[in-house]
């Protein structure tokens, strides 16, 4: 069946599908709780032991036993067929077959033997024991396991932290639950209160991997991360994968300079793709989630529309884990060949409901680099400033049109008024002497600089305001959780901000023994109001800032608009606009509504066999409104757009598993089969209006031309996949996994080459420290390895041709060939394989801890275009024929240095290094260009900027105009003293090869600091801004021989004679300006990324105001660059979060942000 005609009517499509489950939901949590029935016992048991049998009973009914393990495993194994009977007719059943009798007391069995001895209990009759289990804090630990040692008598605590175990004075009690250290105590008749502490690090971390399936780490043949949501959460952001910078070892975080609505870009061991994506897939909950950028910036402009994982609000997170290889996200198949990060929400917890509020406030402010502008010389040319050079021009009309010299003060003032305006983006002029001069609008004011906060005097004190609310709960049959949240940002740019409000509903029934039922929705709103413009200068208002004079006050161009209604300009150049015209008069507005939601239900057959079957969707409708209003100096008739998208995916999904373990847990297998089917669909319409009839209303029917479109596309992929585990002893393991993907977008008709591709992988752990006797000082020692193959997948539409409406014939629409590259029948997933090997290990009673990756990554196939004949019509034919190269390693030291009663120090540090190659393109070309700069187009004099991937050199190379170098590599001179240019060259490369980061955690008593450092070493970024900026005498490297001239450092055309050419300054530094090499940096930095330092108060300082728990926090992020050595901007100024990184131009100002977060619980 068509998606189409599934989904016409979209929103009734997700009417339904969200009503039906929220029906499911409010079903399930209306539900009658019950307790399971002591007289309708299903036991069909054939040779089983009889431990095994009573683990059966206990789940079915809810009994405990108590016995001795060596008395009952003597016993043989035995055979049982019952069907709803008693627990009476069980036990008797047992009774003669066994040598076993059993007496009751309360919930528990006591198990004897028949034997005068007695020898299953001791003689003495055993007593109850209570107690009360919380962590340090005080909180009561729900669900911690309290277990008899050597027997499987236990128990688990109560939503109070309360429990109570019938067992033999002075037995041995195990308690125990994930996270903290377990503590043995001995049984004794007075009530017990225990607290547990968190582990320093965990061996048995247990973590979230692909399909949502949980597995203890060291089971792992591959490398995982996770990031607890309370890590995440400690320092807010905007975005929420920005958030996991400097905190996983091999993830590349990026973020392009567009304030706070901006998209960010992961990148895990490397780029795979020459020019498809490479960034991970995002899961929620099982469902993968639509990561669409909708609009970034390039040469020419625009703005940063945001992404999906922008969506998500950290509050509503449990977990993130980074697959990083690809078995670890071998599961997900084509889609998951870049890693995957799998998000896991917060569920409800047995006990009462309990309520959480949350209340996070930041206030960023720029951090700008004043000191690289120079402040000494204002508007003006060749040393002269806009009054002296009316004088000179004056001067000459007199002289040439032999008019009297009393003339000469008319014309100056008829001159300068014009041409102060004119050269106002040109800082070449005299000496800031305080002097009365002309300026740019026609007043005479001082000649004087407009102070170092002229860039602080436009940009606001931007804030971020979170209320977050949840409320959670359950009983052993239901547990819900609703939140809502409420974000709300003010950006550092006037006029510009987002609202996004979150609510989640989450809801999970163990209706009996053999079904669960899951439910998870998400709803986010979010509007927002005037993303900053980019690149480009006409629509960026960070742009015209860098391009006034140092003597021009930005706070002159607040009236906005002229005498005649139009743009008031700064300078002669409708290129540059007005800062506070374009954030105020210019508008672009748009909203987005988002719903992911997954239905689940899991069906035990038995304790090993089970079924699970999921639902979901992700589903986005988002509108978009751009005005670029009438008296606009660069379109002054003014002009609008539209547009409307709908776009999403769902999964339906079903796996059939079996888990089991054999001879007394010698060995253990887990194995399932599953499938899966996705479905994606994009739906867009568009107008435009050109022109406005009348100035001041902006609608497209007051338009004078209008125009639009609509697109469509979908695309399905449909899949089998696999996993068989296999264990011994806890100490080896094996995993194997297999999934072929079938492609509609490789499906075609006269296609001859197959539509699907399979991708295995195998992947083995041996736990050393479980098969040999190592030293005390090191617990746990593990070894793995894996292989995997994976691929990415095709977009649709590129194997036949498509047909658009896009050219008139006598205002007559008429269809043509919409696409610029040659389809091909023949096109196919391109291929990566991947191999790691690792190192686990902890030392020093798991204070310390290694965790080592080496790994290599083979891409082949990739997709390309190749060139072709210009007089075919076309520009190139995509084809499969690239290859790239990725190897690194990762290091994760996890440390606990100091650990005493009341203070605790942790820390980590992670490494990675990447190294990623091109190896081919095609047969036909070794190179092409990824990313062009704005500079050295259309008139601009700086040097051109590309970037490159070429064969043999690592992804993304640095090309652009060079000095001209003798033998020496010394630079070299023209005869009028200025650098000579030596062509298009390799000047860096845009991706740091090197990301490091160190966390540190210290807790005395309720006060905890948090510190964490990010840094990235090597990689390059040319810096637009820096190139303008000289070329327009902003620089503060434009100061030297201002007033006497530049001799620059090197050689004379002849490549041997010392230079000695002094050259004007002006004409030097704009020579300088088209050197693109020279303004290729260093993009190094480490910066001190996040600081908190919170207090949570003493339980019996709270519990009266009917609190559980009450933190406060001051928070601060980005508060110090400890180093980096690019000029004038940010090293992370992206421009963008495509391929081609490398380019900086004009971006939004760093920030520093400091706040609190408040967490209250009932």
């Amino acid at each position: 069946m068509n998606i189409h005609s599934i989904l016409k009517k979209g929103s009734t499509y997700s009417d339904l599908f969200f009503t039906f489950l929220l029906f499911v939901c409010l079903s399930v949590i209306s539900m009658k709780t019950y307790a399971q029935s002591e007289n309708s016992l299903t036991l069909q048991v054939k040779k089983q032991n009889v431990e095994q049998v009573f683990a059966q009973i206990t789940q079915q009914s809810g009994v405990k036993f108590f016995y001795d393990h060596e008395t009952v495993r003597q016993e043989s194994q035995i055979n049982l067929n019952f069907r709803n009977a008693s627990l009476k007719e069980v036990l008797d059943a047992i009774e003669k077959q066994t040598k076993l009798r059993f007496e009751r007391k309360g919930n528990t069995i006591l198990v004897k033997s028949k034997t005068a001895k007695d020898k299953s209990v001791s003689k003495e009759e055993p007593i109850q024991v209570k107690g009360r289990i919380v962590d340090s804090s005080g909180e009561a630990v729900i669900g911690a396991s309290i277990q008899a040692k050597g027997t499987s008598n236990g128990t688990t605590t109560d939503i109070d932290g309360n429990f109570s175990l019938s067992v033999q004075e002075g037995q041995w009690l195990v308690i125990s639950y994930i996270g903290y250290q377990s503590v043995q105590i001995k049984a004794e008749r007075k009530t017990m209160n225990i607290t547990l502490k968190e582990s320093d690090i965990a061996i048995d971390e247990v973590v979230v991997t692909a399909l949502g399936i949980r597995k203890e780490k060291k089971a792992l043949a591959y490398s995982v991360t996770e990031v607890k949501g309370e890590e995440m959460n400690r320092v807010k952001v905007a975005n929420l994968a920005t958030g996991l910078a400097g905190k996983v070892a091999g993830v590349n975080v990026s973020k392009p300079a567009s304030g706070v609505m901006g998209s960010s870009r992961i990148i895990i061991r490397g780029n795979g793709s020459l020019n498809g994506s490479n960034q991970p897939l995002y899961v929620i909950d099982g469902i993968p989630m639509d990561n669409t950028n909708y609009g970034q910036t390039n040469m020419w402009g625009g703005a940063d529309g945001g992404d999906g994982i922008s969506s998500i609000n950290s509050e509503d997170i449990e977990s993130m884990s980074v697959l990083k290889g690809g078995t670890a996200a071998a599961l997900y198949g084509s889609r998951a060949s870049n890693g995957a990060i799998v998000i896991t929400t917060k569920r409800g917890a047995i006990g009462r409901v309990k309520v959480e509020y949350n209340l996070s406030y930041t206030n960023e402010h720029i951090v700008f680099k004043n000191d690289d502008l120079q402040w000494e010389y204002g508007a003006g040319s060749t040393g002269a400033n806009p009054e002296q050079m009316a004088y000179g021009l004056a001067l000459q009309q007199i002289q040439q049109h032999g008019l009297p010299e009393s003339m000469l003060p008319t014309l100056v003032d008829k001159i300068a008024p014009t041409l102060a305006s004119q050269i106002n983006m040109l800082s070449y002029g005299s000496k800031l002497d305080g002097k009365d001069i002309m300026q740019f609008d026609g007043v005479r004011r001082p000649y004087v600089a407009s102070g170092k906060d002229n860039f602080k005097n436009f940009y606001e004190n931007a804030w971020a305001l979170t209320n977050n609310v949840a409320v959670s709960g359950g009983t052993e049959k239901v547990q819900f959780r609703i939140a809502a949240g409420d974000q709300r940002f003010h950006d550092i740019m006037p006029n510009s901000k987002l609202e996004r409000n979150n609510i989640t509903l989450s809801v999970q029934s163990k209706l009996d023994e053999h079904l669960t039922l899951k439910a998870n929705v998400m709803y986010v709103r979010e509007r927002a109001k005037n993303r900053p413009g980019l690149g480009d200068l006409t629509s960026n208002a960070n742009a015209t800032l860098f391009m006034l004079s140092p003597n021009t006050d930005v706070r002159l161009l607040e009236k906005r608009v002229n005498d005649q209604g139009m743009e008031f300009l700064p300078t002669g150049q409708a290129y540059i606009g007005n800062p506070y015209f374009i954030a105020y008069n210019h508008s672009n507005k748009d909203s987005k509504d988002r719903i992911i939601g997954s239905m689940e239900a899991q069906y035990n057959f038995t304790p090993n066999w089970y079924v699970r079957g999921k639902f979901g969707g992700d589903m986005i409708n988002r509108r978009n409104e751009a005005i670029t209003p009438y008296g606009t100096a660069i379109d002054t008739d003014g002009a609008m757009s539209n547009s409307s998208i709908y776009n999403g995916e769902f999964n339906a999904e079903a796996i059939a598993g079996y888990t089991n373990t054999f001879r007394d847990n010698l060995f253990s297998v887990d194995a399932f089969l599953g499938w899966n089917t996705m479905g994606t669909w994009y739906n867009q319409t568009t107008a435009n209006g050109q022109g406005f009839i009348q100035p001041d209303f902006h609608a497209m029917g007051n338009s004078t031309v209008t125009n639009g479109g609509s697109s469509h596309s979908e695309s399905y992929i449909n899949s089998l996949f696999g996993q068989l585990e296999f264990s011994y002893q806890s100490m080896l393991y094996l995993t194997f996994t297999g999934r072929n993907d079938w492609f509609s977008a490789l499906s075609y008709k006269g296609k001859n080459s197959s539509n699907h591709i399979f991708y295995p992988s195998i992947g083995a752990g041996f736990i050393l420290s479980e098969a040999v006797r190592l030293p005390e000082w090191i617990p746990f020692l593990k070894i793995r390895g894996s292989w995997a193959q994976s691929g990415g997948a095709v977009g649709p539409y590129n194997l036949g041709l498509t047909y658009a409406f896009n050219q008139k014939i006598h205002g007559q629409p008429i269809g043509s060939v919409s696409q610029t590259i040659v389809p091909n029948l023949n096109l196919k997933p391109l291929t990566s394989n991947a191999y790691e090997i690792g190192l686990d290990a902890r030392f020093f009673k798991n204070r310390i801890g290694i965790d080592f990756t080496y790994y290599v990554r083979n891409t082949k196939d990739d997709i390309v275009d190749a060139g072709v004949s210009s007089a075919s019509g076309y520009k190139g034919v995509r084809i499969n024929a690239g290859k790239v190269h990725n190897h690194g390693v990762e290091l994760l030291l996890t440390a606990v240095p100091v650990k005493t009663k009341d203070f605790t120090w942790n820390t980590s540090f992670n490494f990675s290094y990447n190294k990623s190659e091109v190896k081919r393109i095609t047969d036909e070309i070794d190179e092409f260009i990824l990313e062009t700069a704005r500079t050295g187009h259309d008139g601009d004099n700086c040097g051109p900027a590309f970037i490159y991937h070429e064969v043999g050199e690592p992804y993304g190379i640095i090309k652009g105009e060079s000095y001209k170098r003798n033998d020496k590599g010394e630079i070299m001179y023209d005869d009028n003293g200025l650098p000579m240019k030596g062509g298009i060259k390799k000047l860096g490369e845009s991706v740091a090869p090197y990301t490091l980061g160190l966390s540190n955690g210290l807790s005395y008593k309720g006060f905890s600091l948090n510190i964490l450092l990010d840094a990235k070493i090597g990689g390059n970024i040319y810096s637009m801004t820096n190139a303008h900026m000289y070329s327009f005498g902003r620089h503060v490297g434009t100061l030297p021989g201002r007033e006497g001239g530049v001799i620059g450092k090197g050689v004379k055309a002849d490549g041997k004679t010392p230079n000695d050419v002094k050259a004007e300054a002006m004409k030097y530094y704009m020579a300088m300006a088209g050197i693109t090499e020279e303004f290729v940096y260093d993009a190094s930095f480490v910066k001190l990324r996040e600081l908190s330092f919170g207090y949570t108060f003493p339980q019996k300082w709270i519990k009266k105001l009917g609190m559980s728990s009450l933190s406060l926090a001051i928070v601060g992020r980005n508060l110090w660059n400890i180093y980096d050595d690019v000029p004038l901007v940010d090293p992370e100024a992206m421009l963008n979060i495509g391929n081609g990184q490398g380019f900086e131009s004009y971006g939004m100002p760093a920030t520093r942000s400091i706040g609190f977060n408040l967490n209250v619980k009932f």
